[in-house]
């Protein structure tokens, strides 16, 4: 068990799942359309933006010059730079909390009562993404990888800055096992909220493939 968990884990917390992104290209999956969309926009948008400086301005500014391309450079590595976060964060599930410890050996967790549905969505190729918290899910089709290295947090709590309101577990291998086995704690706690997508009877969790439902095993 990694080290600083142990000391981040609860008196008789104890971890039932873990897991890590799989490795994966940066130009993979349904990423690949919205990495070139960005790099394109910003290329053209930049180099549109210096052509029209240029062109009407005797005197141009080397510091407003170095700036339009700063801000480009920071928006083209951008991509790179989540892989490589992505890559080093780890997630547990306990049998109290969903916990995500980010590159930086930073944690953020969710109480299991907390979270008011889940999705099993895209990833890479060798594993899909688990989304925790129905907050999240719109932002999980279009901002999947940041969201996944940035857990939405409360940004008015003071008092607990690691508690987070939703967050992803990205490209994991077994992502719906952890997603069945959230459920299956969320009910045996008898803590599943009226409002989110799980029966008892029926063993269904929330996915975003063939039909909306997927059984959980029990």
């Amino acid at each position: 068990m990694e080290e600083r968990l142990k000391t981040y884990l609860r008196p008789g917390e104890q971890v039932r799942w873990q897991g890590r992104p799989a490795p994966f290209s940066l130009l993979e999956a349904e990423a690949k359309k919205q990495i070139l969309l960005k790099w394109g926009l910003t290329v053209a948008l930049g180099g549109g933006l210096l052509a029209v400086y240029l062109s009407r301005t005797e005197a141009p500014s080397m510091g407003f010059i170095g700036l339009v391309l700063l801000v480009a450079a920071v928006i083209l590595i951008s991509p790179v730079a989540e892989r490589r976060n992505l890559m080093g964060e780890q997630y547990w599930i306990t049998n109290q909390r969903a916990i995500l410890m980010t590159r930086d050996k930073t944690f953020f967790y969710m109480e299991l009562s907390d979270i008011d549905d889940l999705q099993v969505v895209g990833g890479t190729t060798k594993g899909k993404s688990l989304v925790l918290g129905r907050c999240l899910f719109e932002e999980a089709k279009k901002l999947l990888r940041w969201r996944a290295c940035h857990p939405k947090v409360d940004v008015q709590s003071h008092d607990e800055t690691d508690r987070a309101l939703g967050m992803i577990f990205y490209g994991v291998p077994g992502a719906e096992a952890a997603a069945e086995y959230s459920v299956f704690l969320l009910l045996s706690q008898k803590r599943c909220p009226a409002a989110c997508n799980f029966w008892p009877e029926g063993g269904y969790y929330r996915t975003t493939e063939k039909g909306g439902t997927r059984p959980w095993r029990n």
